[in-house]
């Protein structure tokens, strides 16, 4: 039930602070230009490309803002006082956060197929793409929840965030063979979006061997992080 209460209140939030509308009108555009600018026959590699840049960049900047806002008026404080446990607090910004990131990917991946289909034949990604996108999204939150919690205004947070989410966003460059260096594949982000990329066609064994275990290794391991980083400089910090 506290669940339940923190994500409907935070969904009351983004939505009263316009994040919706604004990820919904940003991701027609991007579906726009990205129709117009990529190939038919590389859809599969310039969609997750998209997605990757778009949604993660995206991701960060709202959950740190969300979070520097509820530090700024005091909301973080009741979590210390309040029945609401920490884990609940991140669960439901996870949620709601990565709700509006699969918004953004399935409309620019949406907008871009209905757009080419007025013209000509283009296949629709399968369920491994939205698996793909979801886990991209909730990597993000938690990388921009451990962010967050370490700064105090706005602004310091926003070099960080630049830089890791400059980071995150490199696998695009493997994503469309742009640069195919192994080191790429260290970059926990490159995992999910092999997976979206098997949305639109077959992995070998040993990509869905890396995709999936990877993947499966960097989300924990964010979570972890998350958690023990919410601990040691909210809950702590505020007692």
């Amino acid at each position: 039930m506290r669940l339940w209460t923190a994500i409907r209140t935070d969904i009351l939030l983004q939505a009263r602070n316009h994040l919706y509308g604004i990820s919904i009108c940003v991701s027609l555009l991007g579906g726009v230009a990205l129709a117009w600018l990529s190939p038919v026959e590389r859809l599969g590699q310039t969609i997750p490309m998209a997605v990757l840049m778009a949604v993660g960049g995206s991701t960060l900047l709202y959950i740190v803002a969300m979070v520097m806002l509820e530090k700024d008026d005091g909301t973080l404080h009741a979590i210390v006082v309040t029945p609401l446990r920490p884990w609940e607090y991140l669960a439901s910004k996870v949620v709601t956060l990565s709700l509006i990131a699969t918004l953004e990917g399935v409309i620019i991946a949406g907008g871009t197929i209905a757009i080419l289909t007025r013209s000509m034949y283009v296949v629709w990604p399968g369920v491994w793409f939205l698996i793909g996108l979801v886990i991209l999204a909730i990597f993000h939150v938690l990388v921009g929840i451990i962010i967050v919690v370490r700064h105090d205004r706005f602004l310091t947070a926003l070099l960080p965030m630049g830089a890791v989410a400059t980071v995150l966003q490199l696998p695009a460059l493997y994503v469309i063979d742009a640069i195919k260096h192994p080191l790429l594949l260290l970059i926990p982000t490159t995992g999910p979006t092999k997976l979206m990329q098997a949305g639109f066609s077959s992995l070998q064994t040993e990509e869905w061997l890396y995709a999936l275990g990877y993947t499966a290794v960097a989300t924990v391991t964010a979570a972890l992080v998350a958690m023990r980083s919410f601990h040691t400089f909210v809950v702590e910090g505020l007692r």
